[in-house]
């Protein structure tokens, strides 16, 4: 299972790994030597079967629900300028939070649908993807998080408590 995601005002995609998804806590354990975090509100859509070089007009095909998320990630080692360091920064373990108000495609507004149509296309002309992987659109820029608070960070009613 992987998690294709399109940035904030991005046409492209990249791959956060299963291990990213966070499954069972609200806990999330910052890694040593990160020092700065950046939350990112995405939605989601949940691949039903597998395919590859879908079309945005059979899109609908390949998913039945859409839910929202968000994505942390620590922006100060994709500073450093290499690739592998920005790879590094989008890829940490237990960094994916699904929301859990997952809500039927057929219930959604027709400017949401599109964008994850859309995204569903761009991403199968280069990866084939499978049962349970989740396309994962960033609909807001990501905030920074700051450090010194000891307040647990609260987006869209999900309470994060980030232990430093």
């Amino acid at each position: 299972m992987n998690i294709i995601t399109v940035p904030y005002g991005s046409k492209g995609f990249y791959v956060r790994p299963d291990t990213s998804l966070n499954r069972d806590s609200n806990d999330y354990f910052c890694p040593d030597g990160v020092t700065g975090l950046a939350a990112a509100v995405f939605i989601y859509a949940k691949a039903t079967k597998a395919g590859k070089s879908v079309s945005a007009k059979f899109a609908q095909r390949y998913y039945s629900a859409i839910g929202t998320g968000i994505h942390l990630s620590a922006p100060g080692i994709a500073g450093e300028g290499s690739p592998e360091s920005w790879w590094l920064s989008q890829s940490l373990d237990n960094s994916t939070f699904l929301l859990g108000d997952e809500t039927a495609t057929g219930e959604m507004p027709a400017e949401i649908i599109e964008k994850i149509d859309a995204a569903f296309e761009t991403a199968s002309k280069y990866v084939s993807f499978r049962t349970g992987d989740y396309i994962a659109i960033e609909i807001e820029a990501p905030i920074l998080i700051d450090p010194a608070s000891a307040a647990p960070f609260e987006c869209r009613g999900k309470k994060i408590n980030i232990i430093w």
